[in-house]
Parts: structure tokens; sequence; C-alpha cells
């Protein structure tokens, strides 16, 4: 399995995340992103854990619930990590799990970053508007 690179100027995907803002409005996707912050240690505990673990079905639930929570959010790069990794998992590639959660962890970061500014869900909402 080949691993893309994370692309740093694209870390989290304004348009789908403005996208998602003309939907459901700027309070509902803070609330969102809110979650997607305090959910981020648990789901990197999890992942952890699987490895651990070595258990395969809880591996690959854990990346297929952050590959959701990645795509709705924009974090599309993330969301290929989390593909790669539910992958790995099935195919019990035990060396590929923990260099794949090692850069998750790191890309997990970045966009929690780029997401907590002041006003960026606000300013996402902008963006798509001046789009469509």
């Amino acid at each position: 399995m080949e691993l893309q690179p994370i692309s740093p100027d694209a870390v989290v995907c304004a348009q789908t995340l403005g996208k998602l803002c003309a939907e459901l409005g700027p309070e509902s996707v803070n609330e969102f992103i809110s979650q997607f912050r305090s959910l981020w240690p648990t789901r990197i505990g999890r992942l952890n854990k699987a490895i651990a673990d070595n258990d395969r079905a809880a591996g690959e639930d854990s990346a297929l619930s952050l590959k959701s929570a990645a795509t709705m959010v924009g974090a599309h790069d993330l969301a290929t990590l989390a593909v790669q990794l539910q992958a790995a998992f099935r195919t019990d590639n035990q060396a590929l799990q923990g260099s794949l959660v090692g850069r998750i962890e790191g890309a997990g970061n970045a966009i929690l970053a780029e997401l907590t500014k002041p006003g960026f869900p606000e300013h996402a909402l902008d963006m798509y508007r001046q789009s469509a």
C-alpha cells in the first residue's frame, strides 16, 4: 500500500465546511467542531488500543468512524489516512498500522489548529457562498 503525503496547504477543505455551514448554520458547525475536538483524544486512544490488543475489528471500526468525521469536517487528507488505516487493520499489517496512527495524530492536530481558529466556520461559509 502506497502512503500518500498530507498536503500542508489543504488541511481542511473550506468549501466542504462552508457547504455544511450553509446547510446547518455556523452554530451547528461550531458544535460539530467542538465535538470533533473533544473526541480527538478518545479516537486516537481507541486506535492505539486496537493496535496494542491486535483487535482488527475494533481498529477497522475506529478507522471508519474517524473517516466519517474527517469527511464531514472537510479534512479529506485525514479521511484518506483513515481509509488506509482501515485497510491495514483488515489485512493485519501491524507495521503499517502504527505508522499510520502516528501520521493521523499529526494530521489531526494540524486540523484542530485550523478548525479552532476564531471565525473559521463563518470564513468557510463566506468562501462557499462566493464560489456558488
